[in-house]
């Protein structure tokens, strides 16, 4: 008998199903493979946090793992939730501690020495002497003999550490171990460094899904409620939920984008109808798509007001959202957040990126958004080869123009990916791409980069953002109610401090 599960490694934020998993688990079941999930990420803080802390004498964490659960009112107090999630993370600090060189949070791990190296992972798994070592050896002991096939989903880097040592831990029990997901996938697209994942797992599965059953259908064809190992509580104050109403992008320009070459899809209505009739009553939709396609959305509402506590996801800033009501509509439909990449308030710096929309009409969605009352949460990208001083005042003047109207923001230094249309015309974007060390077997998704006029964008970026930048009145209060942790999931369950 080939019993599976669906294993999700730490570290990732425990607010929420992981996406991954839970699709794969999903398509399995719908296709009549029972695949339990077992999310170690949340097992693991469970175990930190309420066994492990009171036996060492750590912080009492009962009390903030009760407010994220249960906050006592409909929405979380930025203060407050600030405050529970401190003492989370001292507690973290402190265990971390036992572990010398370990970076550990709740959102991500990283191990001493070279990050990611693939040969030191393997090294560290089998001295069983890792943050994870005492969790995993309890967690196999209490599910011996349930299954004997495990599907490691692996979408982060930070989830790496833990998913080598608990790999080599279940081969050595006799259980098959197959590795697939995003970071593997992701690997494979840029050309780099699957061969290095390859060094530490025996089997991986680079499809959605598929070769699993024998089918040659999209994978996200079929899905239903997938069963979990464990049924505890996610540390939020609804369930929320992961599902994508599309695959790719509808845009797919952007000249940095690595998943240019991925096509587009929607995915059948059937399947969130089926997946809610079988999962808790009214849940948060967390919509992982790449970007929301605003006709797509639209055609979705009537569901979504009757079937979940709301919802939200990515959207990018074009004029089809100001179009027929629409995001007025959304606001009466449920949508709690909706995440805008506005990147630039730079016409030159998005035109040139081929972004697809200009400053002007994102400053419009963005107001609009507000003003229907919704959360805004705003990306904003900096560093971009050829950006200036210039472009970066307009993008503060921007934002300066919405004060009242951001809720949450997230800043970001530009990243060269590996591979993406930009890499390939580098010296057209006046950049010449760099090399890594050669003989450092470390995964990466980046390439170092220089500007051929000898200006370096990202520095500067850097120096802006943190003595101009975050100093501005109109930017202070948006970053001081924006969570350091438990980010979109608990945005969307936030109040609003900016004024309507």
């Amino acid at each position: 008998m080939d019993r599976k599960a669906v294993i999700s490694p730490p570290v990732i934020t425990a607010s929420e199903v992981p996406a991954g998993a839970f699709m794969l688990a999903g398509g399995l079941a719908a296709r009549g493979i029972q695949a339990p999930i077992h999310d170690l990420s949340l097992g693991f803080f469970r175990w930190l946090f309420l066994e492990h802390a009171p036996q060492q004498g750590y912080a009492n964490c009962t009390p903030s793992l009760e407010y994220l659960m249960s906050p006592g009112t409909d929405l979380y107090d930025p203060h407050k939730h600030r405050s529970v999630c401190g003492v989370l993370q001292s507690v973290l600090k402190v265990y971390k501690k036992k572990f010398p060189g370990w970076q550990l949070s709740l959102m991500d791990s990283v191990p001493p020495g070279v990050a990611h190296s693939t040969a030191g992972l393997v090294s560290m798994a089998q001295s069983g002497s890792t943050p994870f070592s005492e969790y995993f050896r309890k967690w196999i002991r209490e599910t011996s003999g349930t299954f004997d096939h495990a599907l490691i989903s692996l979408a982060y880097l930070s989830q790496l550490p833990a998913a080598v040592e608990i790999a080599w831990l279940l081969e050595e029990s006799g259980i098959r171990v197959t590795v697939g997901g995003s970071l593997a996938t992701a690997l494979h697209d840029t050309g780099t460094g699957l061969e290095l994942l390859r060094s530490c797992f025996r089997e991986i599965a680079l499809d959605d899904g598929r070769s699993l059953t024998g089918e040659t259908e999209p994978f996200l064809s079929k899905v239903v409620w997938p069963e979990f190992a464990n049924h505890w509580k996610y540390l939020s104050s609804r369930p929320i939920i992961p599902f994508p109403l599309t695959t790719g992008c509808t845009w797919n320009r952007c000249l940095f984008c690595p998943d240019r070459d991925k096509p587009f899809s929607d995915v059948a209505t059937a399947n969130l109808k089926n997946l809610l009739a079988g999962g808790p009553d009214n849940p948060v939709l967390h919509l992982i798509d790449s970007e929301i396609p605003p006709r797509t959305i639209a055609g979705m509402l009537p569901l979504l007001k009757g079937k979940t506590s709301g919802f939200y996801g990515f959207a990018r800033p074009q004029a089809e959202w100001l179009k027929n009501d629409l995001l007025a509509k959304m606001s009466d439909s449920g949508c709690l957040m909706l995440q805008t990449g506005a990147e630039s308030g730079s016409s030159v710096i998005l035109k040139k990126f081929m972004k697809g929309f200009s400053p002007d009409t994102a400053e419009k969605v963005i107001a609009a958004i507000s003003d229907t009352g919704m959360r805004n949460y705003v990306y904003l990208l900096f560093g971009l080869p050829g950006e200036n001083n210039e472009d970066r005042i307009l993008t503060l003047e921007m934002v300066k123009r919405l004060q009242g109207k951001i809720d949450f923001m997230n800043l970001s230094v530009f990243n060269l990916p590996e591979k993406c249309e930009l890499t390939d015309r580098a010296e057209e974007f006046g950049i010449i791409p760099g090399e890594y060390d050669s003989e450092a077997s470390v995964l990466r998704f980046y390439r170092p980069f220089q500007s051929i006029d000898g200006s370096d964008p990202r520095r500067e970026a850097r120096e802006f953002i943190k003595n101009v930048f975050k100093q501005d009145q109109a930017v202070v209060p948006v970053l001081q109610s924006t969570p350091r942790w438990f980010r979109a999931g608990h945005m969307a369950l936030m109040k609003r401090t900016t004024s309507l």
